[in-house]
């Protein structure tokens, strides 16, 4: 739905100025709501009355029927409590209402138009002698919403649940049943409650609306049945299609970072562990948020949040949307939103420590450069600080070959610009032996209550972890890029192209939330900050595409080195606070993310072989003549981008007969301010025909760079295009509406519109290559403006049956720097990576689904989905020149079809024997994702006009192919166990075919082959539970990550049909018979050559065994 209208009338000069005017409007509009609804409260009306010796329930009667207002009260209860004397003479009814509080020793809450009252809780005496405690939370089985107050009592104690619908009571040792109820609620008791001293016990209890009298028959339950229902109850009740895993279900995983943990979710798989792909749809059409808060994107070339910057153990819930309302920002795939440790209900201190172990790593030798004094610490020492401020480009400016006189600066600038940069010494490889992965972590959680009951509190959590983590993952086969594409001969072991990953990953995390609540009001804040190092050392050897593997041809070595510091900084402040009907939600979010890339060294080894001695393969500096990054350079890359956000919102409640209604509007800005600036040292020299510095240790190269005689010494030669910077800034404002009807009992209705502007500004684009600096990106962006509505039906048939269906429309925005003319090598890709220019994507998104909640924690449903996508973003092998060299590049594709469907399915096993106890502790889960897409290419092509002007013209492919990163497969299997001591779980992920990479020419067309993974855990309690003990296991069978593509040896010709218009690879070539676009080895040719489809790349990383200890205090 494209509407090219303006919704605001210019762009604001400054975010802080946009951001007050909003908050000024909004706060002004919202007072004037709520003071005239605050005028019109029946709470100042003046009542009357004089009794003497009555039912507490007949002074209420008599007060009801004087106020403008609903009061409800269990009758049977308040029929028995009776008033001596009391006396009201003309006084508002809330100050007779506080009269009633103290003479008759009740409690009572304004809700909407209803006073709802009970009898007041008693001093609660807590046992002297180490108490444990249970920590509850009671929650409406209809919504999900908490209850607030509910009453509960255990053990003769009677107390009431909190804003949040929490509870906290101190007991001794023993086992407990529970009596909730709730006025319009049934009364459930549940049993079996376990309390242990210095133990807390945390119990969830669902309650459900009574749709006769106040109170009914008593529904019974146990504790553990109550807590895993619970873990549902949020997906149940969901405005939207929604999927996702609690801190428990978390717990039960090997997982070390949220990357690990997402592949575990419905319809949820993850490239290399770091990045999320969602139904199959790409990462860059994924939003990633924290505790409601957009997070920036982390890999500098491309829109996507890397997942492993979070660690498991901060987390607690993931919940993936894959549906939308209005008060969502864009996405096509899924929303992630990941919550972190809240507000404890209890006090807690938590250490724990572990170590781990890789079977390709430890014990294995671990290559690399000089490493610093800190690394372990994920610091640097100064060891790669070698890039100085205002450096000179020397080209157009010195030439060695001629005399200082006819330079703009002389050699001995050169050479003190040299002396400036250093340190040489930490180049060249080092052999150190891999040590054994460590974790720790300090965790601690205050509640203070400053009332009774606990209605008024202060807390915090706070969390520290460290993790250093080394793994050395082998590639047992590279012919990606710029490598041979396929052995010479097929049976010819020698003809490999091999190597290794090796990464040393240094990860802190910090978390301070606070927050403060009363019976309407909370305030919290979320602090995070995350800081990791993590160094990927790439080291192949093999034969390239121009020079494959012959008698005469030696192979070749490249490493890269990337050491990479990340910073990731939150801190967000929001708030909640009920007035009468209104319910007020705003926050305010600052994120910083600076990446820094310190001394990157990148270096192509030349092959030398002495008599006598084994081969080697040397450093060589290039001729200083060619320009670009050369054979040996040293970088340093520094990334920062600062985003700033704004929510308001303001919720209206509504009952109409007996239907409810919740009307919602608000607005959201988010502005990005992002810099990316690089340095690209090249070492060259003119003297580059002699083997002098290649028979010298790299590490004395700095020796030869004092320029006494530039026709021989070393020097470095950064190019225009070498100290350069991109920045950027964007601001996207959003106003919706909405709203939460439950038009009928068992019908439920919520939808709206959000109106979305968006407007992106360059304010630097700098090429990093030569060859791009006349290039000129496509980035007409033209409808700033979108109108994107939504609705979702909930239609529920039968008690815990939904049938659900929804329509949404929304925009991906390009990332900031998707739209640079920044071009780098890419070992993973094995050639540069670029881009062409990225437009917003619009995405139309239908979704139906059935879902039966059968018990306690279970759950059956089946989904189906379709989009739409106008314009998808995807990353195409390029081969302009056709030489058969390809670049990866992102662009826009013309559109994209994409229709699957979802299977889930969680289990208890009780049902086989009632009479083994232990059944009720064991789970069965699965899920399976089901996939296609399509997918119409185009090609784009700028005519340079005679008026000096540019056109744009496309052309569009006839046959649809898959989408980029399209999985057409992928389930999960779990099984879990959770006794009192003992508890296992044993994991099993498959991801089907993925596509890689996309292109024109299938030859270029990378697939992932199907993989599958083995994790299993074990857990034992010891000290009456203090003290826990966990061994993981992941990747059990050693899966690889293997890649392929359909090789042209797979295909034959066809005949092109006559009058066929520019013939596609698709009109002129097939298969031949026993091959097709899945993957098939083949057969070696009459001339020994392979002919099947070409192994591309394959990856292993071992099995990992660790093993941690935890202890509670």
């Amino acid at each position: 739905m494209k509407i090219k209208i303006r919704l605001f009338r210019r762009y604001p000069k400054s975010f802080g100025r946009a951001l007050l005017r909003q908050l000024l409007l909004s706060g002004c509009v919202f007072f004037t709501v709520a003071t005239g609804f605050g005028q019109q409260t029946g709470m100042v009306k003046k009542v009357k009355l004089d009794v003497t010796q009555t039912t507490l329930s007949k002074v209420l009667d008599a007060l009801d029927q004087q106020s403008e207002y609903s009061f409800n009260y269990i009758r049977e209860d308040f029929d028995k409590m009776v008033v001596k004397d009391i006396n009201i003479d003309n006084i508002s009814l809330q100050d007779a209402l506080q009269l009633l509080r103290k003479k008759a020793g009740i409690e009572y809450t304004v809700s909407g138009a209803s006073v709802l009252f009970r009898k007041a809780a008693p001093v609660i005496v807590t046992p002297k002698k180490d108490p444990g405690k249970i920590s509850g939370k009671i929650v409406d089985d209809e919504n999900g919403q908490p209850v607030v107050g509910a009453t509960i009592v255990i053990h003769g104690n009677t107390l009431l649940s909190d804003v949040e619908g929490e509870f906290v009571l101190a007991l001794s040792n023993g086992s407990y049943t529970a009596t909730v109820s709730f006025i319009g609620y049934g009364s459930k008791e549940v049993s079996d409650i376990p309390v242990k001293e210095d133990a807390i016990t945390p119990l969830s209890i669902t309650l459900k609306r009574e749709k006769g009298q106040l109170s009914g028959i008593v529904v019974k339950s146990s504790a553990r049945k109550e807590s895993i229902a619970a873990l549902f109850v949020k997906q149940k009740n969901a405005a939207g299609l929604s999927d996702g895993i609690s801190a428990e279900q978390i717990n039960a995983t090997p997982d070390k970072h949220v990357g690990e943990t997402l592949k575990r979710i419905t319809g949820v798989s993850t490239n290399d562990n770091r990045k999320v792909v969602v139904r199959g749809i790409a990462e860059r059409y994924n939003v990633a948020m924290l505790n409601g808060s957009t997070l920036p994107s982390t890999d500098i070339q491309e829109r996507d949040f890397e997942f492993n910057l979070i660690p498991s153990n901060l987390v607690e819930s993931i919940v993936v949307y894959k549906s939308a309302t209005p008060d969502m920002p864009g996405f096509a795939g899924g929303l992630v939103q990941i919550n972190t440790k809240s507000i404890p209900a209890n006090n807690f201190t938590t250490i724990s420590a572990g170590l781990s172990y890789n079977s390709r790593t430890q014990g294995k030798d671990f290559l690399g450069p000089q490493r610093g004094k800190y690394d372990y610490l994920g610091f640097d020492d100064g060891n790669r600080d070698h890039f100085p401020d205002h450096l000179v480009p020397l080209t157009d400016n010195y030439d060695p070959r001629k005399p200082d006189s006819q330079n703009k600066i002389k050699a001995a600038e050169v050479a003190a610009q040299n002396k400036r940069i250093g340190g040489t010494e930490r180049l060249g490889t080092r052999v150190y032996q891999a040590m054994p992965s460590q974790n720790y972590q300090f965790s601690i959680g205050r509640n203070y209550s400053l009332s009774k009951n606990n209605i008024r509190s202060l807390g915090f959590v706070g969390s520290l972890s460290y993790r250093n983590t080394q793994s050395n993952d082998y590639i047992a086969n590279m012919r990606r890029g710029n490598w041979s594409r396929q052995p010479s001969k097929m049976l010819d072991p020698e003809d490999v192209n091999t190597g290794n990953v090796y990464g040393f990953n240094t990860t802190w995390g910090v978390m301070l939330n606070c927050g403060f609540k009363t019976a309407k009001h909370q305030v919290s804040t979320y602090n995070l900050y995350t800081r990791i190092f993590d160094d990927r050392f790439t080291r192949i050897k093999g034969w390239t595409h121009e020079q494959p593997k012959g008698p005469d041809v030696a192979p070749i070595m490249e490493e890269d080195d990337r050491p990479k510091f990340s910073n990731l900084i939150q801190n967000k402040i929001a708030g909640e606070h009920q007035l009468g009907r209104f319910k007020l939600e705003w926050d305010a979010t600052r994120t910083y993310l600076h990446t820094l890339e310190q001394d990157a060294f990148s270096s192509q080894l030349g092959y030398r072989s002495y008599a006598n001695l084994l081969p080697v393969f040397q450093y060589g500096p290039q001729q200083a003549s060619e320009p670009g990054y050369g054979n040996i350079h040293r970088d340093e890359y520094s990334y920062r981008e600062r985003n700033l956000a704004a929510d308001m919102s303001v919720a209206y409640n509504l009952k109409l007969g007996k239907t409810t209604h919740i009307f919602k509007t608000g607005f959201n800005i988010l502005a990005k301010h992002a810099t990316y600036n690089w340095v690209i040292l090249p070492i060259v020299t003119v003297d580059g025909f002699t083997n002098k510095y290649s028979d010298m240790p790299i590490q004395e190269w700095g020796n030869h760079m004092t320029m006494e005689n530039p026709l021989k010494d070393l020097f470095y030669n950064p190019g225009l295009v070498s100290i350069s910077s991109f920045e950027g800034k964007s601001i996207n404002r959003s106003a919706f509406f909405m709203f939460d009807s439950k038009v009928l009992p068992n019908l439920r209705l919520v939808g709206g519109m959000r109106a979305e502007y968006f407007r992106s500004d360059t304010l630097g684009n700098d090429a990093s290559l030569l060859q791009d600096r006349n290039y000129k990106l496509y980035m007409d962006d033209s409808v700033r403006t979108w109108w994107l509505p939504s609705l979702n039906i909930t239609y529920t048939p039968l008690k815990d049956f939904n049938v659900r269906a929804s329509y949404s429309e929304s925009v991906v925005r390009p990332g900031l720097m998707e739209n640079a003319r920044f071009a780098r090598y890419n070992p993973s890709f094995g050639t540069i990576l670029r881009s062409r220019g990225v437009l917003s994507t619009h995405v139309k998104n239908y979704d139906a689904k059935l879902e039966w909640f059968p018990g306690a924690g279970e759950i059956l449903s089946v989904a189906y989905f379709y989009k739409y996508f106008d314009k998808p973003a995807e990353y195409y092998a390029y081969d302009p020149a056709n030489t058969s060299k390809y670049d990866i590049l992102i662009t826009n594709s013309d559109w994209a079809k994409v229709r699957g469907w979802e299977f889930e399915l969680r289990k208890n096993l009780e049902f086989l024997h009632p009479g083994i106890s232990f059944l009720k502790d064991v789970y069965l889960s699965g899920n399976l994702t089901l996939q296609q897409s399509e997918v119409r290419a185009r090609q784009k092509y700028i005519k340079n006009n005679s008026d000096g002007s540019d056109s744009v013209f496309f052309t569009y492919m006839k046959y649809p192919r898959a989408l980029y990163g399209q999985v057409p497969v992928l389930y999960n299997l779990g099984m879990m166990y959770a006794g009192n001591r003992l508890g296992l779980s044993i994991n099993y992920n498959h991801t089907g075919y993925k596509t890689f990479t996309t292109g024109d020419d299938p030859n270029f067309v990378e697939y992932e082959r199907p993989r599958s993974q083995l994790d299993a855990q074990i857990t034992y309690k010891l000290l009456k539970g203090k003290l826990e003990a966990k061994l993981n296991m992941s990747n059990l069978t050693d899966a690889p990550f293997r890649f392929f593509i359909n090789d042209q040896s797979t295909l034959e010709y066809k005949t092109v049909p006559p009058g066929t218009e520019t013939p596609e690879f698709s009109d002129r070539y097939q298969y031949k018979a026993g091959f097709s676009e899945k993957y098939e080895e083949g057969y070696a040719g009459s001339d020994g050559r392979p002919v099947g489809d070409r192994n591309s790349f394959t990856r292993y990383i071992g099995r990992t065994f660790s093993f941690t200890l935890s202890y509670h205090f």
